[in-house]
């Protein structure tokens, strides 16, 4: 639909339709006009008597200027003159009036309902006496300056808001540009937002297409260029972890201002705006999308010889990963509208028998990191020569990964049912850890009666006294699991030991008395790393 130029509509001073009666005669008006001009006085205020003698003077001109009158040529001719001229001075004084005011409008138009007012009765009488443009001019260039003074005090600097500019600084500093953006986005939406509002209060008794062009003269360049920010680093920005909740915090802060956003500049002309809005949004989704593809990728190429941790203790990789899932799931509505565009790729078989709450594509994408993870964690489980050791960082890793899930929007993410199959799988690790690294040692115990009760009880003496010092620096990081290695350790040992060495310590040299055996055990799994 095409739309009328702002000039056009402002050409039609008969469109704006004044709503108080002309009370006085013309004599009455000249009389008033002369008066106020001949006695102005730049820091009172305006009388409304003015404003309609004003109006008066235009009136009659236009009625003298169609009207085949009864008076000489040159009569008429003097008198349009007269009042032309006097009109000319009235018009002049309202522009410095309306300069006056609108100067005295603060960026919170809240306040300054009188101010407002005052503006309103001069850009109604302006507009009505045919000095439209004249009008809007002035009210476009101070509040098109004030609107830039507005954002430059709240830190955006439209000249660096540039492609150019952007792709060529370094992350650090980009990182800064980012944050300030998010942080001053809401107050830069509001004061467009008090634009827009001052403009339709203004110019009230202006049709609403000329209320939107005015509007969207004065705020179009700086919106966009705000509004482009996000667009421009989206596309520029090579993708990495470390970048992707900069990139979801714009996506939140835009996302939240969008209805605001629309609401100023959803209709022609200003609906480029609300277009720049969108595409920025969208520009946003394919890169956060792209960074949660790297983020995984990053993971399945973590080396697995080279990162071995000592006493099988969490790995740095499952704690960066679960603080990061952790994080990630406190933008789960963000995530629905972004992930829900992934294409359908080898995950799928994998996703289809996922034990999962609801199946989202969140989930789904969560639990497939997750399943990378595991995978990686299991490799590196492979680097340890010692069974219990590599089960002891299988549970080490995996408690601490249920842990985080239950502590944070995870678990609700994934729901019940996954989190219950991995906390077996995490003591199944535990019981494997137990039974190979301690199994051996208790079928070492001397049977009642035995032959060889003497050498089996030396054996186990070295091997008990051997465990301890090679395996000082083993870890078990959760506390709970840690007294229930111990209590399942002392179960398998102590009760065995206790029945031999009472009935065969009066006979034979013993090391270790029961009463060692269950202190040394103590001391082991008594303290994590």
């Amino acid at each position: 639909m095409a739309v009328t130029p702002l000039r056009d509509l402002l050409a039609e001073p008969t469109s704006f339709r004044l709503d108080h009666p002309i009370t006085q005669s013309i004599s009455q008006s000249i009389s008033i006009v002369s008066s106020t001009i001949s006695n102005w006085d730049p820091h009172s205020s305006h009388s409304p008597s003015f404003l309609q003698a004003t109006s008066h003077l235009h009136s009659h001109l236009l009625h003298l200027s169609k009207s085949a009158s009864r008076c000489s040529a040159s009569s008429r001719h003097s008198e349009l003159v007269k009042i032309h001229t006097l009109l000319e001075s009235a018009m002049q004084h309202l522009e410095e009036l309306f300069k006056r005011h609108l100067f005295s409008i603060s960026s919170d138009v809240d306040l300054q309902c009188d101010e407002i007012a005052d503006a309103c009765s001069i850009a109604e009488t302006m507009l009505a006496t045919g000095y439209g443009e004249e009008c809007v001019s002035m009210y476009q260039s101070m509040r098109r300056s004030n609107l830039k003074s507005q954002m430059v005090r709240l830190g955006f600097d439209q000249s660096s808001n540039q492609a150019k500019v952007i792709r060529k600084l370094k992350w650090e500093i980009l990182d800064r540009h980012i944050k300030s953006w998010t942080d001053i986005a809401p107050a830069v939406v509001q004061s467009c937002s008090d634009e827009h509002q001052l403009c339709h209060e203004i110019f009230a008794v202006s049709p609403e297409s000329v209320r939107n062009s005015i509007f969207f003269t004065i705020s179009c360049d700086m919106a966009l260029s705000f509004l482009t920010f996000p667009e421009t680093v989206a596309v520029y920005l090579k993708p990495s972890p470390e970048k992707l909740f900069r990139l979801l915090n714009m996506y939140v802060v835009l996302s939240d201002l969008l209805p605001d956003i629309e609401s100023m500049f959803g209709s022609e002309p200003a609906h480029s705006v609300r277009s720049q809005a969108m595409s920025s949004l969208d520009k946003l989704s394919k890169a956060i999308r792209s960074v949660v593809s790297e983020f995984e990728l990053a993971i399945q190429k973590d080396p697995v010889k080279s990162s071995a941790v000592r006493g099988g203790a969490i790995h740095p990789l499952t704690r960066y990963v679960m603080n990061y899932l952790a994080y990630l799931a406190d933008f789960e509505h963000s995530l629905h509208e972004i992930l829900i565009d992934l294409p359908p790729d080898c995950k799928s078989s994998f996703f289809e028998q996922a034990n999962l709450a609801d199946g989202s594509i969140l989930s789904v994408t969560i639990a497939w990191i997750l399943f990378v993870l595991l995978c990686k964690i299991d490799s590196k489980a492979e680097t340890y020569s010692d069974a219990a050791l590599s089960y002891l960082f299988l549970a080490n890793n995996l408690q601490y990964i249920m842990k985080k899930i239950q502590g944070c929007h995870l678990n609700m993410i994934l729901g019940d049912d996954w989190v219950n199959e991995h906390s077996t799988k995490a003591r199944r690790f535990m019981d494997g850890h137990v039974r190979s690294g301690w199994a051996d040692m208790s079928a070492l115990l001397p049977v009642h009666n035995e032959d060889d009760d003497i050498e089996r009880l030396r054996k186990f003496e070295m091997n008990f006294e051997k465990a301890m010092k090679e395996r000082k620096e083993w870890v078990i990081a959760d506390a709970a699991m840690r007294e229930e290695v111990r209590l399942a350790v002392e179960a398998m040992l102590v009760p065995m030991y206790c029945g031999w060495y009472r009935s065969h310590n009066n006979f034979v040299a013993v090391k270790f008395t029961p009463e060692d055996v269950k202190k040394r055990i103590l001391r082991f799994y008594g303290e994590s790393d």
